[in-house]
């Protein structure tokens, strides 16, 4: 018997790229449901967020179920919304042979978990979005013949994604440069469409920004960000930096979020995680252990400092905010460092490397930091490298490839 991953890929529902689906809620009469799977880090969960944001624009009342991982991250960022949240007792793959066991209860016991969820909730379709968490539900859901697709947003696709290629009837891909990562025979089902990104981080108002952080309108603001986990590197490299900054005082201020407990500025109040050094001449710097508010920081910055995750340089590309980038140096295949790249041809971005250790990180920004601070002019021309080279229907791609299989499943059930 033909198994689906020897099979050629499934015709795209959606034959026009750039068409929408005809007055989408009178195909489907009972409120459909998804099921997104994925999660452990913010980077996975906000694009996945971003599509459920479009699915509801297209569809009106939709249901959505995000099985995520068991981290603190996931709830932190679901708990608030009103999608239903499922958390699945996978693990990470292991690195070490003490850790296969626990691996492999965890495995099984999710894939029974994503069995009966499958069967419980018949999802018009499944998208995985990226991470150990996606794995058991997306390989439940081709056992099931549900329609599947993966988001792929980093440079080089990650070992669940390449694992579960195999199963997925689209790849949806934030470069171009992914495709060939790929084996040949899945390589016709990556379309290249971007990065969803959630709308509420678009147009953002400035003036409500800079109240929201209590900034000044008369200075610019440099956000630093390390991601949804912060990054202790960069945040020690800003602390020795803190002399060198003192003389941009007149016209730069810092909005940093550091992370949870990652912190790096003396004084700051831990309890709020908001810090204001004392007296109106100093360097203005405002800390933010995490910020639920990211469409207002990116209003409020001029430039930021940053990780180069997918889902970082998606929204700093589609916020117009140019960049340094410093990628996590411990990646084996170093996706960050590949995500930064575009961006970095573009001229929307500086490529700054991360040594690993804080004085050779504070010397190295120096270099690349501090000269764009300096320079009004290079500032603009970043600024206008990264509004040029932003993809905003990357979100609107994926839920038409969802919906449209939403409609196929109203029909067979008639």
């Amino acid at each position: 018997m033909e198994s689906r991953q020897d099979q050629q890929p499934v015709a795209d529902p959606i034959d026009n790229r750039q068409s929408t689906i005809v007055n989408p809620q009178s195909a489907i009469q009972n409120p459909p449901l998804f099921l997104f799977a994925g999660g452990g880090t913010g980077g996975h969960i906000y694009p996945g967020l971003a599509v459920a944001g479009e699915l509801r624009r297209l569809l009106g009342e939709v249901k959505i179920v995000f099985a995520c991982s068991d981290r603190a991250i996931d709830r932190r960022i679901l708990d608030p919304l009103d999608h239903a949240v499922v958390p699945q007792p996978v693990l990470p793959l292991p690195r070490r042979p003490l850790q296969v066991v626990p691996f492999l209860r965890a495995w099984f016991r999710s894939r029974r978990q994503a069995a009966d969820m499958i069967a419980d909730l018949r999802p018009a379709a499944v998208l995985g979005l990226g991470g150990f968490a996606a794995g058991p539900v997306v390989c439940r859901a081709f056992r099931r013949d549900v329609p599947t697709a993966l988001l792929n947003p980093d440079a080089v696709p990650g070992a669940a994604n390449r694992y579960l290629a195999r199963f997925a009837d689209a790849i949806f891909t934030q470069f171009e440069n992914s495709t060939p990562l790929f084996k040949p025979h899945l390589r016709d089902k990556v379309r290249c469409v971007g990065c969803p990104v959630r709308p509420e981080l678009l147009g953002g108002d400035r003036d409500q920004a800079l109240r929201r952080f209590d900034l000044r309108a008369d200075r610019k603001t440099l956000l630093v960000l390390g991601g949804s986990l912060g990054a202790e590197s960069i945040n020690k490299a800003i602390d020795l930096l803190r002399g060198d900054l003192e003389k941009l005082t007149d016209t730069w201020q810092v909005l940093h979020v550091t992370g949870p407990q990652k912190s790096a500025t003396p004084g700051a109040d831990q309890r709020t995680g908001h810090f204001s050094d004392p007296g109106s001449s100093g360097l203005l710097i405002r800390t933010l252990e995490y910020c639920n508010d990211m469409g207002l920081a990116y209003a409020a910055a001029d430039l930021a400092l940053a990780r180069a995750g997918a889902g970082t340089v998606a929204e700093l590309s589609a916020t117009a905010t140019p960049a340094i980038f410093m990628p996590y140096p411990y990646h084996k295949d170093q996706h960050q460092r590949l995500n930064a790249e575009g961006p970095a041809a573009a001229g929307a971005a500086i490529l700054c490397e991360d040594l690993k250790d804080p004085a050779a990180n504070a010397h190295r920004l120096r270099q690349t930091l501090l000269p764009v601070l300096r320079d009004s002019s290079r500032l603009a021309s970043m600024t206008h490298a990264a509004r040029a080279a932003s993809k905003p229907r990357a979100a609107q791609e994926v839920a038409l490839w969802l919906a449209a299989y939403a409609g196929m499943q109203r029909a067979r059930q008639e």
